[in-house]
């Protein structure tokens, strides 16, 4: 397993996820835009607002740093790690921050605020920065976690 197989197979997962959160929130986009769909709760707005924003910031931000965390100290005495065990590692992470644009796919659904858009959007938008899966980041993270690179 090297860095480069690692890229590709991480990039290739990031790359889904993300391809389909994008046309799900268009899809959403133009069919609450042409008015074709609408879907209202018998909840206050600002409540469905305020949730859907802080899941979208808790998937987004605080549960991988929460599962980093989990996972380092679940090898706080191991010398390596099993190639697989990594490479499931980096795809959990990414499947737990790349929940944050599906947020956006409801809030859209709803017809909430343009507020609460901006702020899934901000979110969703450091997810996907943040956990990209590039050569340099996952070359320092194979080293980081001790990963033999064949």
């Amino acid at each position: 397993m090297n860095e480069q197989t690692v890229s590709a197979s991480l990039r290739k997962v990031y790359s889904t996820q993300l391809l389909i959160a994008v046309v799900l929130a268009g899809i959403t986009y133009l069919l609450n835009y042409f008015s074709i769909t609408s879907f209202t709760l018998n909840v206050p707005e600002k409540t469905v607002s305020v949730v859907l924003a802080s899941l979208a910031g808790v998937f987004g931000i605080a549960l991988p740093v929460f599962y980093r965390s989990y996972f380092i100290y679940g090898l706080k005495n191991q010398k390596q790690i099993s190639n697989e065990r990594f490479m499931n590692f980096e795809k959990k992470i990414l499947n737990i921050a790349l929940t944050a644009p599906y947020f956006l796919v409801f809030s859209i659904l709803m017809n909430l605020s343009e507020n609460t858009h901006i702020l899934i959007t901000l979110f969703s938008l450091y997810a996907a920065y943040y956990y990209f899966p590039s050569d340099k980041k996952v070359t320092f993270e194979m080293k980081v976690f001790r990963i033999n690179a064949e």
